[in-house]
């Protein structure tokens, strides 16, 4: 039991600023009410009552991330591709996230575990949205794009992702193909 709760508080250490008590830390953690870092606060409750998890709200480049995804537009699909000679989906994000220190899955089926669930009217730059592949009647999530822009009446996102026909930048309403296939938004950080 341990050995968990010193993983975890391992993973937040990058986030370190002030110290919290256990009891009021959740509620200082914008990750889906601090759903996501409720168990490691009940963990350190049943191990110890007078814990104290010292850690800063995550703050994170987001505005640098989506300049330098940018900089990709245009290049090529390469189905496995994690380099900047050739990106699939899920390649892309592993590589530009990483650029900035945050080491994602390599696969979109996989990248959609990460993070906290975000309702789709309310994703903001930096999230990652997630999508049927090219059979419609599968769950299966098949594809990923970053957010780079929410509208002002946020009923649009532009996305960054690589398709078939390289990488380019969206807007979701005038994507029919992937606004039906939508299946969740995610925030990574």
């Amino acid at each position: 039991m341990y050995y968990k709760l010193f993983f975890l508080l391992a993973m937040l250490l990058p986030f370190v600023a002030y110290a919290q008590s256990v009891d009021s830390i959740a509620d200082q953690i914008p990750f889906s009410n601090g759903s996501m870092l409720q168990a490691l606060v009940d963990s350190a409750s049943s191990c110890q009552d007078t814990v104290q998890v010292v850690m800063m709200p995550a703050v994170f480049p987001v505005d640098s991330l989506i300049a330098f995804s940018k900089k990709f537009v245009g290049t090529p699909y390469r189905y496995g591709g994690r380099t900047e000679k050739g990106f699939d989906c899920s390649g892309f994000m592993y590589y530009i996230f990483r650029q900035y220190g945050m080491e994602l899955p390599s696969s979109s089926r996989n990248q959609v575990n990460l993070g906290a669930p975000v309702a789709i009217d309310s994703v903001r730059k930096g999230d990652l949205l997630f999508f049927k592949g090219r059979n419609i009647k599968s769950s299966s999530i098949g594809h990923v794009a970053l957010v780079i822009e929410v509208s002002e009446s946020k009923k649009d996102v532009q996305i960054i992702h690589s398709t078939r026909h390289g990488l380019k930048i969206d807007w979701l309403t005038e994507e029919p193909y992937f606004r039906k296939r939508f299946v969740a938004s995610r925030r990574v950080f």
